[in-house]
């Protein structure tokens, strides 16, 4: 693996977290050494139930508020909702967590992941229209203080369906209009998204703000890079569906709706800031044995 970051020290070399090179010292956290009887090893050999086990502890170490006055709660799902890989960027083990609101709707994503050079590392991103602040250890990691997507209507779509399994089916369609790019690695040709058609998360209630939603992504293999948030939000004249786009990698993407470009992000080199709504954490190393 070729290190592009020629400004990182030699005792920490470069790491590529989900999709970006930064340099692990660069970061604003310090990385936590584990526990060498209880962090799963770097090695092939270490059973995946046990990688995936640590990721779930690990997410579960977040408490995540919302609300004018932070009394809004968000629960991070109990199991990872996507396990990937990488092989292209040596990635050797993932998951995809998310943390909802009370309603349900998906207010934050994170990728838990350990890199090639035995780091796990967790790459943040807001999905809320509003702030939050997320802590740890009774402390503050992460508070994004803009918002994280900007909800929009869906053109020329239909009405919400009156079930939610018409629902589902007026959602895939809608999901299929999307499209969307990365420049993987800032290589100048872009690499083609593939979008997984089974949405990782459903919300919504009838009789609410919101009748139905899911949580899509656009993925580079397995590994999720763009999130599709679909939504029928009520109106004066009754609920209509709308989305937003948020990335998954600090790589620039750009994204088409019926072929027409609608959203794209920079790429974003670190260090990374805890107020924005995109943020890596280096958490932890992996034990040398």
């Amino acid at each position: 693996m070729r290190n592009r970051n020629r400004q990182c020290s030699p005792a920490l070399p470069a790491v590529r977290p989900g999709h970006v090179w930064f340099c692990a010292a660069a970061l604003s956290l310090a990385v936590r050494p584990l526990d060498a009887q209880t962090a799963p090893a770097a090695e092939a050999d270490v059973p995946e139930a046990q990688h995936v086990e640590f990721m779930k502890t690990t997410a579960r170490e977040y408490e995540f508020r919302g609300g004018r006055l932070n009394e809004d709660v968000f629960r991070v799902s109990p199991e990872p909702l996507l396990r990937f890989t990488n092989p292209v960027s040596g990635l050797q083990a993932g998951g995809f967590f998310v943390w909802s609101d009370a309603a349900g709707r998906p207010r934050a994503a994170a990728q838990v992941f350990l890199t090639a050079e035995g780091i796990w590392l967790h790459e943040f991103q807001s999905l809320s229209p509003e702030s939050f602040a997320a802590h740890r250890d009774g402390k503050p990691v992460w508070e994004p203080q803009r918002a994280g997507v900007e909800i929009r209507p869906v053109p020329e779509a239909p009405p919400p369906a009156e079930t939610a399994v018409k629902r589902l089916v007026q959602m895939r369609d809608m999901a299929r209009r999307f499209t969307a790019s990365d420049e993987f690695e800032g290589r100048k040709t872009s690499d083609e998204l593939r979008l997984l058609s089974k949405p990782l998360l459903r919300f919504g209630r009838e009789g609410t703000a919101t009748l139905d939603g899911a949580l899509f992504v656009l993925a580079h293999g397995t590994d999720p890079e763009l999130m599709i948030v679909l939504e029928a939000l009520q109106q004066n004249d009754g609920y209509r569906w709308h989305y937003s786009l948020a990335p998954m990698t600090g790589y620039a993407l750009q994204a088409a709706l019926d072929d027409k470009p609608v959203w794209e992000a920079p790429w974003r080199k670190g260090p990374y800031s805890p107020k924005e709504p995109f943020f890596i954490l280096v958490h932890s190393r992996v034990p040398k044995p």
